[in-house]
């Protein structure tokens, strides 16, 4: 009977033992502060531009984006989306869920597109408030799309794969998940050795046993692990520097989809946008 209460006892204490330890282990949840505009070094886009961006350009174009209230709303997305959804795989590119990661940004630009109806409705109305209000919305929701986009390069091993076929810079091609080709790729490519950081507080966690932690894997700054990593036959580019160049491509791809396929935004916004790249607090 001893033995018996005293196996009870052991078993009860496990679950209390193994949500402590996680309790302790979990970051807590980001700050939601946005930095000003002109307190970061913020990457300039054009969408859907008929020529290159004017860098000659770029202070007067940050000026005028300080105060704008839509690029304003996507640099908030690209925050707050580690608060909002800081223990979602799908949001982030982690724990190999690559088909939600996909899923999730479908439904991301699905809402970019319902908020730019929605404004477009509103417009016709003469309701200037509530288009407004809807356009917002849908900047918003871009810069959750933008989040995952960039996070695809930072937090999954598609750098350490493609710099081996490589011979230039050049030669490395960033993938659009928000496409066909670009959701083939990464579903090719998850059957042939891509995988992203796993991530023990993330749901869901569909990566093989053994594969390598968000920290071991990560590429947010130049100082992480792989972030660190000097490619020698790329000119000795840092790893970070490459998922930057990446990431960077896939913004700008994205940010002309998006203004080719809903000219109200860029109508409201103005062709011009600027934000960061490769934006992770979430303290892994």
């Amino acid at each position: 009977m001893r033995s018996l209460s005293m196996a009870i006892a052991a078993v009860s204490l496990v679950p209390i033992l193994v949500f402590a330890q996680a309790s302790v282990a979990k970051p807590p949840p980001p700050a939601a502060d946005v930095p000003e505009l002109n307190t970061v070094r913020p990457s300039v886009f054009c969408g859907n531009c008929d020529r290159p961006f004017d860098t000659s350009t770029h202070e007067k174009i940050l000026e005028s984006l300080a105060s704008n209230p839509y690029n304003g709303e996507l640099r908030r997305a690209l925050y707050t989306q580690d608060t909002l959804h800081q223990f979602e795989s799908k949001a982030h590119f982690d724990n190999c869920d690559f088909d939600g990661a996909i899923a999730y940004m479908e439904q991301l630009l699905d809402e970019v597109g319902a908020n730019v109806a929605s404004a477009s409705r509103a417009k016709a109305a003469g309701d200037k408030t509530a288009a407004e209000s809807a356009i917002k919305a849908a900047f918003f929701s871009l810069g959750q799309a933008l989040h995952g986009a960039q996070d695809f390069y930072a937090h999954s091993n598609y750098v350490e794969l493609s710099v081996k076929a490589a011979r230039t810079s050049a030669d490395l091609a960033y993938l659009a998940p928000w496409t066909d080709a670009g959701k083939a790729s990464i579903r090719s490519l998850a059957g042939k050795g891509l995988v992203s950081g796993f991530v023990f507080w993330g749901f869901p966690q569909k990566c093989p046993s053994g594969t390598a932690s968000h920290g071991d894997l990560a590429k947010d700054k130049a100082t992480t692990k792989s972030g660190a990593v000097k490619v020698a036959h790329l000119e000795n580019r840092s790893q970070y520097q490459i998922a930057v160049q990446l990431a960077r491509a896939a913004s700008q791809a994205l940010m002309d989809n998006a203004f080719n396929r809903w000219p109200l935004m860029k109508e409201y916004n103005g062709p011009n946008t600027a934000f960061e790249l490769l934006v992770d607090r979430r303290g892994l």
